[in-house]
């Protein structure tokens, strides 16, 4: 066995005796270090026009170009970013499929994180119960070549650092993202009920149901009402008594 081999083991053996996630993910980016990669982020990928930054777990990106990429909202024109919607398998930066590479903007996205020492990378897409779809991206200054072994290890401590996460996340009860009017505005929708009924309902005016409605949207990543009430049960943010009763109410 390889030391670059025994080193992925031995971070998988020691991935859940880290107590804090920012620990686990250093130990992470040090071992892929062996592989050519200097930076990482692990986040959620953004739905529809939603926002790339609110769904940010870690990020180990040089500041100044995360700093432009998300004042710029680049993940929309970004073909790493567009390609993992398309397809489940990891793959390097450069490969990212024609398609992608030439929406408007891409050519631009892609010069800039070269002059920021991002020139290639290698992207995993992994399970997380918060976001539908998530990914640990790591990057580095030169244009790599990684053979299917290679991947497979890169491949293996992402995910596995990604379930790990997800342990601990689940031994500690997430932070709610939704008020109590925001709850409130997502039960009664969930329901059927128009913007209109609901504002009759909590005696607020419309306008501000479509204020919350469009809060509860960006907050949870959701393009739909539908898609907000799936990740709202996911997260806790409402549980299946209360989108029970809110479906069973004919008033």
């Amino acid at each position: 066995m390889s030391a670059q081999d025994t080193a992925v083991f031995e971070f998988i053996e020691r991935a859940d005796t880290h107590a804090e996630i920012d620990d686990l993910l250093d130990d992470l980016l040090q071992v892929a270090g062996a592989y050519g990669f200097q930076h990482m982020i692990y986040t959620g990928l953004p739905v529809g026009n939603n926002k790339i930054e609110p769904l940010v777990k870690s990020n180990r990106l040089p500041q100044d170009w995360w700093q432009r990429y998300v004042e710029n909202d680049y993940s929309a024109a970004d073909p790493v970013c567009q390609q993992v919607f398309s397809t489940v398998r990891p793959f390097l930066w450069h490969e990212a499929g024609e398609q992608f590479a030439n929406i408007e903007g891409a050519a631009q996205v892609v010069g800039e994180a070269h002059e920021h020492g991002l020139v290639d990378g290698y992207i995993v897409p992994v399970f997380s119960q918060d976001e539908w779809l998530s990914a640990i991206s790591f990057g580095g200054p030169n244009r790599l070549e990684l053979d299917n072994r290679e991947r497979g290890a890169i491949n293996l401590m992402a995910i596995y650092a990604s379930s790990a996460i997800e342990r601990h996340q689940r031994r500690r009860p997430s932070p709610k993202r939704l008020s109590d009017r925001e709850r409130e505005v997502l039960l009664w929708t969930s329901a059927g009920k128009s913007c209109w009924d609901v504002s009759v309902i909590l005696g607020i005016s419309e306008q501000t149901v479509r204020y919350h409605t469009a809060q509860i949207r960006h907050k949870l990543n959701a393009n739909n009402t539908t898609h907000a009430v799936v990740r709202a049960l996911q997260q806790g943010e409402i549980s299946l008594g209360q989108l029970s009763e809110s479906l069973g109410d004919t008033h």
